[in-house]
């Protein structure tokens, strides 16, 4: 009697569970679990000079101090450039040749007016609502910090895909 009711449970387990219809083809993609991921595609990045100014006196320096900004970008193929200090930044800012510049938000005012050809990218560090829409106004693009690494290589890649529809529609004018 025992052996009996053992082979009917297995027999109705087997039975309930080989009732799910079989995913096949695109089926599987109308699952709940399961589906198609919408991320950003991969930026096709050209390798664009970048000069990093880390100005002593910023708050901004303390908050990317803990993100390897320098490897983040090396590895997505950029060059970066670090500098700390004043002099250091004046040297490298006169040389130019730079596609962007990473500057802290008290900087990047003097650094977009004195090089009309070079991208800024303004470090905001914990701002208010009220701030970062104020900078939004002056900049295409904010880094807001603290921030890491994969945010702050997104936020270089928009700054510099602005700066070029910027050059783009200074010369089409």
């Amino acid at each position: 009697m025992a052996s009996r009711l053992c082979t009917f449970i297995l027999i109705s387990t087997t039975v309930c569970t080989s009732l799910s219809p079989v995913l096949g083809c695109g089926d599987k993609f109308l699952v709940v679990s399961r589906g198609t991921r919408f991320q950003r595609a991969p930026v096709t990045r050209s390798p664009a000079a970048i000069l990093i100014y880390t100005n002593p006196t910023s708050e901004a320096r303390k908050a990317l101090a803990g993100v390897a900004v320098d490897a983040t970008l090396r590895q997505a193929g950029y060059r970066p450039t670090m500098v700390d200090s004043a002099a250091a930044f004046e040297s490298a800012l006169g040389r130019g040749g730079w596609d962007l510049v990473l500057v802290g938000l008290a900087d990047a005012e003097a650094v977009s007016k004195r090089s009309k050809n070079v991208g800024v990218l303004p470090v905001v560090v914990n701002p208010t609502a009220a701030e970062l829409q104020q900078t939004r106004k002056l900049y295409p693009v904010v880094l807001k910090v603290p921030a890491k690494g994969p945010a702050v290589l997104e936020a270089v890649d928009d700054a510099l895909t602005a700066r070029s529809k910027q050059k783009s529609s200074r010369t089409a004018s």
